[in-house]
């Protein structure tokens, strides 16, 4: 069985030049397990896994699907997946305590959120060097970069302020108000606005990216812990933690359409190109994933080594040797 799935991990991935042999996978790491679990929602089901280094955190992938990176936290280290071969191409120590990542504008270099250093660092993605780094808020958790623009949003938990970063210039240019205990955020497609969800105070900040500030902030749910929108724009949706459940909210008037109870401490969640949500239920040990209609329960669900929590999307069989 296992070598089917690498078999299965290697024809998606590395299926040549022809646009028709894309898939689109989700990369999942477990947290507890020390895994990382390749996903794919068409089957769906765990197509091929790696093991990691001790309790890994956050993940983000190249702009080509070559390349997976994981903070370790707990080790201060940053570990390099090849997802081709499925092996630990790279792992190294970078600042303190890395927790958030996320690929830098040129599609190749590495953002990483230091939780101790209350800071952000630009990595190279080959190497690992520092490049460069810039002080942000207390204990700095997740970031999104909008490549249009060259800035990076990060979400300063114990600061409950977002810091908008110049990339170009690695100046913290902007400092803005939220909720408590910012910890993940997600930009609408179009790049006018950012929804930052707060843990502690059960609440959605919602941000003009043009005037730079909270212009809204509606009630979520129970620690809400993931954020995602759909590709229209015009539904935002939130994993509650406490309340196991996905909030289905309208993007203009801000308000919850309608809730499902997915599972034990859902934590991550994004959209799929065809519209699906997929989110991660930790203590199920599952990634749940249903169709973008609000209130739609768990069409399929895949198991998955313990701990699910991050996890992010990216296109195989393109630009792969």
């Amino acid at each position: 069985m296992k070598a089917t799935a690498a078999a299965l991990l290697t024809a998606l991935i590395g299926a040549g030049p022809s646009p028709a042999a894309a898939r689109e996978l989700v990369a999942v790491v477990s947290q507890q397990a020390g895994q990382l679990s390749i996903v794919d929602p068409a089957v769906p089901a765990v197509v091929a896994s790696v093991a990691l280094a001790a309790v890994p955190a956050g993940i983000a992938v190249s702009a080509d699907g070559r390349t997976a990176f994981i903070t370790h936290p707990d080790l201060g280290a940053l570990s390099r997946v090849d997802l081709a071969t499925t092996s630990v191409s790279l792992h190294l120590k970078v600042g303190a305590e890395p927790f958030g990542i996320a690929i830098a504008p040129d599609g190749v270099s590495v953002l990483v959120t230091d939780w101790s250093a209350d800071a952000l660092i630009h990595l190279d993605g080959a190497t690992g060097r520092e490049i460069a780094r810039v002080a942000v808020g207390r204990s700095p958790a997740g970031l999104v970069v909008d490549a249009r623009t060259s800035r990076a949003y990060v979400a300063d938990r114990e600061s409950d302020t977002v810091s908008v970063i110049d990339l170009a210039r690695m100046e913290r240019i902007s400092v803005i108000p939220v909720g408590r205990a910012p910890f993940v955020l997600a930009l609408s497609p179009d790049g006018r606005r950012l929804y930052v969800a707060n843990v502690r105070s059960n609440d959605l900040s919602v941000i003009d990216i043009e005037t730079v500030r909270e212009i809204a902030r509606p009630r979520i749910g129970l620690m809400p812990y993931g954020v995602a929108v759909t590709a229209d724009g015009r539904q935002v949706i939130v994993t509650n933690q406490q309340s196991g459940k996905l909030a289905w909210l309208d993007a203009v008037s801000l308000r919850v359409r309608a809730e499902t109870r997915i599972g034990e401490y859902p934590e991550g969640v994004l959209t799929l190109s065809d519209g699906r949500v997929v989110a991660t239920n930790w203590a199920d040990d599952e990634l749940c994933i249903t169709i973008p209609e609000p209130g739609a329960p768990c069409r399929w669900r895949v198991p998955l080594p313990a701990g699910p929590r991050m996890m992010e999307s990216f296109t195989a069989g393109n630009n792969i040797p």
